[in-house]
């Protein structure tokens, strides 16, 4: 053990300077353009081969009204030629008096270890197979996965299988207008792309209305010195108006880091 670990130590120190982008941002959610329906905020730590997000969700206004919400989910992973390979997940959801908790791993092979509470006597018709989940990243990491797709290649490309403990589903992008944008502290190029979500498995009669959530827009925030491309706007047309999430404030600090031996 200890020479594997004095090795690891040796990797390290050769490997030179590293950087990461630290990012704290928090948007607003408004109906109808301009009835307030939550606040949200995000914090997102990318290097060249790892990551670390925390995002946190407050219901306010007239979403009150329906369901208080409060919700914090945290996800890791690694990085590994600009894949997103992600390695926990933890859910903490309050909403109508009501708290579901869940925390997922998983292993080098792919496979997810899940402790949900409380637990489901129904998982859907059909349930996420295990292959599905195999397959899938957590949402957080999915969101990780498409901000950094978008930031190397300026394109809305691509299909993300999702599993979330219970619903696995797509997340695709497509279409692609760049554009300018100046807004709660970011000034400069945004991708707009269109956004599907498309339910796969984990669903039951129950879940007609995210079964078929509208096709949206989202778009990332393009800079030249990151291949990360954070989420600034996310839009979903609704029959009474349309909801989007929409950036309040974005902040953004380079962090070089210089690996250095110690006695």
């Amino acid at each position: 053990m200890r020479a594997a670990l004095l090795a690891l130590a040796a990797l390290a120190l050769s490997a030179g300077p590293a950087a990461a982008d630290r990012f704290s941002l928090s948007y607003d959610g408004v109906g109808m353009r301009l009835i307030p329906l939550g606040h949200i905020t995000v914090d997102a730590d990318v290097s060249e081969d790892s990551y670390a997000i925390t995002a946190t969700l407050e219901s306010r206004g007239l979403l009150n009204l329906f369901e208080r919400t409060n919700l914090r989910a945290h996800a890791s992973g690694l990085i590994h030629n600009g894949v997103v390979r992600w390695r926990s997940y933890d859910l903490d959801h309050r909403y109508s008096r009501k708290r579901r908790v869940v925390s997922m791993t998983t292993s080098e092979d792919g496979a997810i270890a899940a402790a949900i509470t409380p637990n489901y006597r129904l998982w859907g018709d059909p349930p996420a197979s295990d292959e599905q989940r195999r397959r899938s990243r957590d949402p957080l990491s999915t969101m990780v996965a498409m901000s950094i797709d978008v930031g190397q290649s300026r394109r809305c490309a691509g299909a993300y299988p999702t599993f979330d403990g219970r619903f696995h589903y797509l997340m695709e992008l497509a279409g692609g207008e760049i554009d300018r944008y100046d807004h709660a502290g970011y000034e400069g190029d945004v991708l707009k792309c269109s956004l599907a979500y498309i339910a796969v498995a984990g669903f039951e009669q129950r879940d007609a209305g995210r079964r078929r959530i509208p096709h949206g827009e989202v778009w990332f925030a393009l800079m030249p010195d990151t291949t990360f491309a954070p989420v600034v706007r996310i839009a979903t047309p609704l029959s009474a108006g349309g909801a989007t999430i929409r950036l309040a404030s974005f902040r953004r600090a380079r962090v070089d880091i210089q690996l250095t031996s110690t006695p």
